[in-house]
């Protein structure tokens, strides 16, 4: 518990003079020692009754109005410490401090070490600074290392105390409390991780990459180029629309002059065609392939056209005399009257 000093009048000028930027921050050098209780007073310049002083000093700012001061005594000598002041190195009595109950009883076989927290009522903490001494024992924040004490189960179940710490079986206690009415516990959650951690995804068919899941992990699908589409022999790439494209372009494809496709693989080649004129009565149209097929035609369909939906239009096509260069379509009227189309597309598939 940090208790308050009584700045003395030489000493708060000294510490203005310091915020001001008139000196350098006061150094806090040594720490008077007395067994008297006496009345505090800011006019003192001398610590009442003084037995001893002790040059083996630290100090540290832990916030704005806090500083944490030790100082050690390894002497063999015995007192009642009720009340002590703290110097300056130019030899002010900074500030002191007293009470009627002793704070505390030295003998001849201790040594004896004084940690206090010093409290201001305004900031300054930052412009005081004390000796050389290498010990230090501040209390622990998010900013400063130091001394901390161990939270309790009770501290840490409750949740309001911010300056103790919390040892790892403290939280697992805490955690496992918490997990139990789920069912779970914070070992099982440790397994479960650790089976996690040591599972693989990895690629297969297409796919490849992959790895353990210690890290992040990449799985690719390799795209096959045009010319590795167009030849139709890799197994493990896969074909895209880019490299479709690109293979029907090397195989021929569709010919923008000739509706003509060549399916990539095989020998089958697909042709298209259309014939328009309008016709009432029955004939024969020849149609002429406009790249004859290399070995033989294997199949063509003639499809009906009519421009409108009319009753008239009830005539059909029919087909023959198929070979490698064209056909034969027979335009057929169903009865005597009202006939008429208007031409008709058709599909020839050869090799």
């Amino acid at each position: 518990m940090a208790i308050e000093l009584l700045i003395t009048t030489a000493g708060l000028d000294a510490l203005v003079d310091a915020q001001a930027g008139e000196t350098d921050a006061i150094r806090v050098i040594e720490v008077g020692l007395t067994a008297n209780a006496f009345t505090m007073a800011p006019t003192i310049t001398v610590l009442p009754g003084e037995l001893k002083r002790i040059d083996a000093v630290s100090g540290q700012a832990v916030s704005e109005t806090i500083i944490h001061m030790t100082a050690l005594d390894s002497s063999n000598d015995v007192y009642d410490l009720r009340g002590i002041g703290l110097y300056l190195d130019d030899g002010t009595l900074f500030a002191v401090y007293a009470q009627p109950d002793p704070i505390f009883r030295k003998v001849s076989i201790a040594s004896f070490l004084l940690a206090l927290d010093v409290a201001f009522a305004n900031g300054g903490a930052a412009d005081i600074i004390f000796g050389e001494s290498a010990f230090l024992f501040p209390p622990a924040t998010e900013t400063v290392k130091g001394v901390a004490e161990i939270a309790t189960g009770t501290e840490v179940a409750a949740g309001t105390d911010d300056s103790r710490v919390v040892t790892p079986l403290k939280l697992k206690q805490r955690l496992d409390t918490l997990l139990g009415p789920l069912g779970i516990s914070l070992d099982a959650i440790n397994a479960a991780l650790l089976a996690f951690g040591a599972r693989t995804i990895v690629g297969e068919g297409l796919a490849t990459g992959g790895g353990d899941l210690s890290g992040d992990r990449v799985i690719t699908v390799a795209g096959a180029s045009t010319s590795e589409a167009a030849a139709g022999s890799s197994v493990d790439k896969a074909v895209t629309p880019a490299s479709l494209i690109g293979a029907l372009s090397q195989l021929g494809g569709w010919n923008a002059t000739i509706p003509l496709f060549k399916i990539p693989g095989t020998p089958i080649i697909v042709q298209l065609g259309y014939y328009r004129a309008i016709h009432t009565a029955e004939v024969v149209v020849p149609i002429t392939f406009a790249d004859a097929f290399p070995n033989s035609c294997l199949f063509v369909a003639p499809i009906p056209y009519i421009s409108a939906a009319d009753n008239l239009r009830d005539m059909f096509v029919q087909m023959r005399d198929r070979s490698s260069t064209g056909f034969q379509a027979y335009i057929q009227a169903p009865d005597a009257v009202d006939n008429r189309i208007d031409g008709f597309d058709w599909l020839a598939i050869g090799v």
